[in-house]
């Protein structure tokens, strides 16, 4: 879809129309905008089409409420006039203009891309300066999202006419306009793999997704690939343990993006040197695909104690780093899931999707800031090789987790990766976003995501991203409280924590794994990353919110 601003309004026909709703190729429609007081939106740049359009809103009573239309096809009067009608028309009603959230924003995209799809190629969307910066964002993702399609396994696909799309705004929005065809680009790629089935989706495949991303911005991102053997050497039982019962083998995909400066500045792979040893079979040195271990603050200084800005200046360097629960497909494991609506399952993996997807947005906005996405990916199957219930492991930092339930199984493999990012690349800040617990669509639905937080400045800033995008969270309590329901009588920790507070317990499990002073989140999309039921589909989410977020940071560095 082609999207872009523009200060002229369509050009009128200049041969006659059938009475008939056009169907030509070359056919255009100005687009509308009328609250429920019948006021016109961008009033002054209509002009020309002033009286028209209040004899369309007369005649045909319509009132302005949200998603209400009318449609004047521009039809011939007589001989003498035809040369002078105009462009096609159709009126959208917005509702009350004080009530202009989001989701009436979307919705409304969504009645404009509907109504004229399949009839005209390019349509005009009279703004004038009615919305604000953010509304206008928003605006405009909604109408690109609303073009999504995913069509790809269907013998017969239908190609909608409409293919072109103008904004008449101001000429200073055009930085916004920019900024959500990034998002969308990235959005896309999130729903583009969220959709796909679980036969084609697996580990390998969101691996191969990354690589391909990072050849066609080679001087933006870098990708490694930690397999099983290697996430053996490294301790990650946790993670492991959910992909031992499947044939397909579970991938950590680290994509490492350098927006700012060469994060990595100082060598420590120690460690790893003597982990690789203990890989048998020729496996190639693991030393060789961890990244290089980021300076610390403390390290910093000593470096250079007559530089008083060096540690701010590595710390500024430091990524914020996205970690995605990737459970390609999820049975649930020994504790398999009931039959019904299992299929959607392979949206298990929605939080690596939209890290990978931030990631593609990300090289797309070129935004200056460090960045890494980390994909936790595994596919969660029954078989004999699958962990049981009441097996006891050690994950990546030594902490044993004792397995009450197999379908607890996304927070195995964030806790080893979030050991992970933060022992090679001391982030500024991680945020995790997994469709994690079915407690978290009970509290919240579908309509907000549910975040937690250690760390009051990245719940401040991640709130706001929310607000700015129209990508809504809420915020969810943590308290010490909490965390004795998750208490093992023979292990440290258990991955369940009973009935009660699901979501919560979810979380505080995680928060277990986070070092002290870490700022970290974590974001339960399991209500909004698809669309249950006949029409099932991935929504893309929380790509907007994460690129808001981080468009913010950059700005802020």
């Amino acid at each position: 879809m082609n999207i872009q601003l523009t200060q002229r309004l369509p050009k009128t026909h200049t041969q006659k129309i059938l009475k008939k709703e056009a169907k030509s190729k070359d056919a255009a429609c100005l687009v509308v905008l009328v609250d429920d007081k019948k006021n016109i939106l961008a009033e002054s740049v209509l002009n020309d089409y002033q009286t028209r359009i209040e004899q369309l809103i007369e005649v045909s009573h319509f009132n302005g409420k949200a998603c209400e239309t009318v449609a004047d096809y521009a039809l011939a009067g007589d001989k003498k006039t035809t040369k002078e009608n105009p462009v096609q028309l159709l009126l959208v009603g917005v509702g009350n203009l004080d009530k202009l959230r989001p989701s009436v924003l979307e919705k409304i995209a969504n009645t404009i891309y509907k109504s004229t799809q399949k009839r005209v190629d390019s349509i005009t969307v009279a703004l004038g300066d009615s919305l604000e910066e953010p509304q206008f964002g928003q605006f405009a993702l909604s109408l690109l999202a609303a073009s999504y399609r995913f069509d790809k396994y269907k013998s017969e696909q239908q190609t909608p006419v409409l293919t072109d799309i103008y904004l008449l705004a101001e000429p200073a929005l055009a930085g916004s306009l920019d900024f959500a065809q990034a998002v969308f680009s990235g959005q896309s790629l999130t729903r583009d793999v969220a959709n796909e089935p679980g036969n084609i989706c697996f580990p390998a495949y969101m691996a191969e997704q990354a690589q391909q991303l990072a050849a066609t911005y080679p001087d933006l991102l870098k990708v490694t690939v930690l397999g099983e053997k290697e996430m053996s050497a490294l301790g990650m039982n946790c993670f492991l343990s959910v992909a031992q019962g499947s044939t397909k083998e579970g991938k950590l995909v680290l994509m490492e993006y350098r927006g700012q400066s060469n994060f990595n500045v100082l060598a420590d792979t120690s460690k790893a040197t003597t982990n690789s040893a203990k890989v048998a079979g020729g496996l190639k040195a693991l030393a060789d695909k961890l990244p290089t271990k980021a300076a610390s603050k403390k390290a910093a200084k000593n470096s250079d104690p007559n530089n008083e800005d060096n540690a701010q200046s590595t710390n500024n360097d430091a990524p914020i780093v996205l970690v995605g629960k990737g459970v390609t497909f999820d049975s649930g494991g020994i504790s398999i899931k009931p039959g019904a609506a299992m299929d959607e399952m392979k949206f298990d993996m929605g939080g690596s999707a939209a890290v990978l997807g931030t990631l593609k947005a990300l090289c797309e906005a070129r935004l200056p800031i460090n960045v890494v996405g980390a994909l936790a990916c595994a596919e969660n199957m029954p078989s004999g090789e699958a962990t049981r219930p009441g097996d006891i492991i050690r994950a990546m930092n030594g902490k044993s987790v004792e397995i009450l339930n197999t379908d607890a199984e996304g927070r195995l493999v964030l806790c080893d990766t979030l050991c992970y990012v933060q022992k090679y690349y001391q982030p500024k800040a991680i945020i995790d976003v997994a469709t994690l617990t079915g407690a978290c669509v009970v509290a919240l639905g579908h309509v907000r995501s549910a975040v937690f937080s250690n760390d009051e400045d990245v719940l401040f800033e991640l709130e706001n991203a929310s607000h700015l995008s129209g990508d809504l969270i809420w915020h969810m309590p943590m308290d010490d409280e909490y965390q004795t329901q998750i208490d093992s009588p023979i292990a440290d920790i258990q991955n369940i924590g009973g009935k009660g507070a699901g979501a919560v317990t979810a979380a505080c499990f995680l928060s277990r794994f986070i070092e002290e002073g870490q700022a970290w989140a974590h974001l339960d999309i399991a209500g909004t990353a698809w669309i249950s039921g006949q029409d099932k589909a991935a929504t893309g989410r929380p790509v907007p919110l994460f690129m808001q977020y981080l468009k913010n940071s950059a700005n802020m560095a």
